[in-house]
């Protein structure tokens, strides 16, 4: 088998015996026969021949020139190509041993070829005419002499072995120097490509001043004519640069700061003439550790510019208004605090907000309320100093700063002034809306006080004015804070008690005067106080309100009171209807009809026997109310109407909602006897009642005489300490069952 450092020969001869010669000749040695005695006679004697070190000859032999050709190509083909061809002169019938050389000549170059030849038909002159010089190409004459032939394929194929190894070796070399000056270029392009593709506008400039590189970004940023050379110098470009800034003195020191110290790197931002603002950031351009030149990038930096400015701007001003907000009116503050200390003067802080401003926002809606804020500002903003601060905290709220206060004179001045812009009418929506402040006023004297302490003081002196009438302005004082730390002690300790379970529940009985029997209780809500006893609703509902937290306790309240129903009716008790009074705040809120409806649903208490009881202002006030009490009828709730004729009554409403009852309030009953108008206005109630199919209910009764004349009017019900006063569970429940076996409950009972 033929091993990759073998020589391939081929022989191409119309001779078979010289294909035997050849292959004896350079094949490895075998054991003599008689034949090789004739062969001696033609070649000599081989065994006295000096001995030579051959390399491995693989032989392949060809009886035509075409059909050398085809071996030739094949071994080519199969990446094992002939070193060397011995090819004979004449080989008739076919192609001569010249085109059999032409041919293979066409297919490689780097086969070594032998002529044999035993006749002298071709001289070397002619056969260089037919073939042209070929430094490939050698002529043997026979009779061959086998060590001429040895040496002569030793020679040629090291020739062929060193040629493919030069050409290698050139080969590689040329790869390499391809490979070498392609990186290059590709170096050279990524660096322009790094160049070109950057956003920033980039100038390279060596150690003397001289332009060494530039990308065109930097071209279009500055607007430079012409491109710039090599040995352009930078002091140009420079003053072309600084002609366009706004400040290029600036610029040029920094410059020449640079210029002067070439490991220094800096950043800085320039605004130029025509508004655009750039960044320049420029460091030491470095080889091998040593500085040799400086390197400017420019960047294009107004969008990012204007979007911090403009979100700086939204950070610090209201959205609405534009005016300041809280965050920077605090560091206004500050400034003014820290410039007072500094120069022995006040500093005034007036809080105030508008009165009645929840009106605007509910009877002409919140874009009304928007319109009426943005020209509030535009009117405070034409009064204030430069040096002043105005601000809206949100909402309705205001706050001014007046910096360098000499006395309280001076600030009354600005109060005044500021309560001024009211008297005209602001023009909202078509409309002439007139709108009052009310301002409270706090100072920082050179005190301890703090920003938190000055707002907080002027916002409680704010509450106070708003309580001594709209349209006027209030000093702080430390009465004012001690009463707003009660307020708050109040806030915490109402909220607390929520938390403790302080809250309890009494029920007082309500009598039907057809029956002489209790079928129904009105529920009252009290609270154990752990250091103040019992305390009445008159005492902490109205905070309760005021702060929202009557939504959750009237919730509690009415899932206690209906729990408490459901349980009596499972002990075996007639069932009767208990009567939740609503705050207005209750029944507005959007989800009031479902959370009743969740209450009886969890409680399992049949919603006939839950009365809701609501104010008559409440549904005089807020007409859309009256949708809410028809969806509660709707799921079979009772609905009474509470402390009827003592509101703005407008009767027009009662058809507009299905009633249960009318309550009279106890003011009317407890006039009779003494008072005939209260008598009249009874009658009257009862009359309209019984006019649109109500049921009557009267509180307060506390004597025989009402109950006679409430008796001969016709009152369906009655109610007050003539039959007992609130009561707790315990209390309740013996009244009930006494009650039910009494046939005559509404005797006079001791009090």
């Amino acid at each position: 088998m033929a091993q990759d450092n073998d020589i391939r020969i081929i022989i191409i001869d119309d001779n078979p015996s010289i294909h035997q010669d050849f292959i004896k000749i350079l094949a490895p040695k075998r054991v003599r026969n008689s034949l090789d005695d004739l062969d001696d006679e033609l070649f000599g004697d081989g065994h006295n021949s000096e001995e030579i070190p051959l390399p491995t000859f693989v032989i392949d032999t060809a009886l035509q020139g075409e059909e050398g050709v085809k071996c030739v190509k094949e071994a080519i083909e199969e990446g094992k190509p002939y070193a060397l061809a011995f090819i004979d002169i004449r080989m008739p019938p076919g192609i001569d041993g010249i085109e059999t050389i032409k041919q293979i000549s066409k297919i490689t170059q780097d086969i070594q070829f032998v002529i044999c030849t035993a006749f002298s038909d071709y001289s070397w002159e002619e056969t260089i005419k037919q073939l042209g010089a070929m430094d490939n190409l050698l002529i043997l004459k026979k009779p061959f002499d086998m060590t001429a032939v040895r040496q002569l394929a030793w020679a040629l194929g090291k020739k062929w072995q060193l040629t493919l190894d030069a050409r290698s070796h050139t080969e590689a070399l040329e790869q390499n120097i391809r490979e070498r000056t392609s990186s290059l270029q590709e170096s050279l392009s990524l660096k322009r490509a790094t160049l070109e593709s950057s956003t920033d506008g980039i100038l390279v400039v060596n150690k003397v001043g001289e332009i060494i590189d530039y990308n065109n970004q930097y071209i279009e940023m500055w607007g430079t004519n012409q491109p710039l050379t090599e040995h352009t110098k930078f002091k140009d470009v420079l003053q072309h640069m600084s002609n366009q800034l706004e400040t290029p003195s600036e610029f040029l020191d920094d410059i020449n700061e640079l210029t002067k110290d070439l490991e220094k790197v800096i950043t800085k931002v320039f605004r130029l003439k025509d508004g655009h603002i750039f960044e320049l950031y420029s460091q030491p351009q470095k080889m091998e550790g040593a500085s040799i030149g400086r390197v400017y990038s420019f960047r294009d930096v107004t969008k990012r510019i204007s979007l911090e400015s403009a979100l700086e701007y939204q950070a610090t001003h209201d959205s609405l208004t534009g005016l300041p907000n809280r965050a920077l009116l605090v560091d206004r503050i500050r400034q003014s605090i820290a410039s007072a200390k500094r120069h022995k003067h006040m500093v005034g802080i007036l809080f105030f907000d508008l009165d009645r401003f929840k009106l605007v926002n509910d009877s002409l809606g919140h874009n009304a309320g928007d319109e009426l804020l943005i020209d509030v500002g535009r009117r405070l903003q034409s009064i204030v100093r430069e040096q002043d601060t105005i601000a809206r905290l949100g909402g309705d709220e205001f706050v001014l700063v007046v910096d360098d206060v000499k006395n309280e004179q001076a600030i009354e001045n600005v109060a005044n002034k500021l309560l001024s812009i009211f008297k005209e009418p602001f023009k909202i929506m078509g409309r002439n809306l007139y709108i009052t402040a009310s301002v409270g006023v706090s100072f920082h004297k050179g005190g301890d006080s703090t920003i938190e302490d000055l707002l907080r003081d002027a916002d409680i002196a704010m509450y106070q004015a708003k309580k001594a009438g709209a349209g006027q302005f209030k000093y702080h004082s430390k009465n004012f804070t001690q009463e707003a730390s009660v307020r708050l002690e109040k806030e915490e300790d109402l909220k607390s008690a929520f938390a403790n379970n302080e809250f309890m529940l009494y029920y007082q009985p309500q009598y039907n005067t057809a029956t002489k029997t209790m079928d129904s209780v009105e529920v009252l809500l009290r609270w154990q106080h752990p250091t103040k006893g019992i305390i009445l609703p008159l005492e902490f509902i109205p905070l309760a309100e005021e702060i929202g937290f009557i939504i959750p306790l009237g919730e509690w309240v009415m899932r206690t009171a209906c729990a408490q129903n459901k349980k009596w009716q499972e002990q075996g008790l007639t069932p009767i209807r208990v009567a939740v009074n609503v705050a207005s705040q209750q029944i507005k809120h959007e989800n009031f009809v479902s959370l009743v409806s969740q209450i009886l649903e969890e409680t399992g208490l049949e919603p006939k026997y839950l009365e809701l009881e609501v104010t008559e202002n409440v549904i005089v006030s807020h007409p859309d109310i009256l949708k809410t009490l028809n969806e509660l009828k709707d799921i079979g709730v009772q609905i009474s109407l509470d402390d009827f004729g003592t509101g703005n009554s407008g009767l027009n409403y009662l058809k507009k909602v299905h009633l249960d009852r009318l309550k009279i309030d106890k003011s009317f009953v407890q006039n009779i006897g003494m008072e005939a108008s209260d008598e009249v206005i009874i009658r009257a109630i009862i009359a309209v009642a019984q006019g649109l199919h109500y049921d009557v209910i009267a509180e307060g009764v506390e004597t025989t005489d009402q109950i006679s004349f409430l008796n001969q009017e016709n009152c369906d019900n009655v109610q007050g300490y003539y039959f007992g006063k609130p009561m707790p569970v315990s209390d309740i429940e013996n009244i009930f069952v006494k009650n039910l076996q009494d046939s005559t409950p509404l005797k006079k009972r001791k009090l």
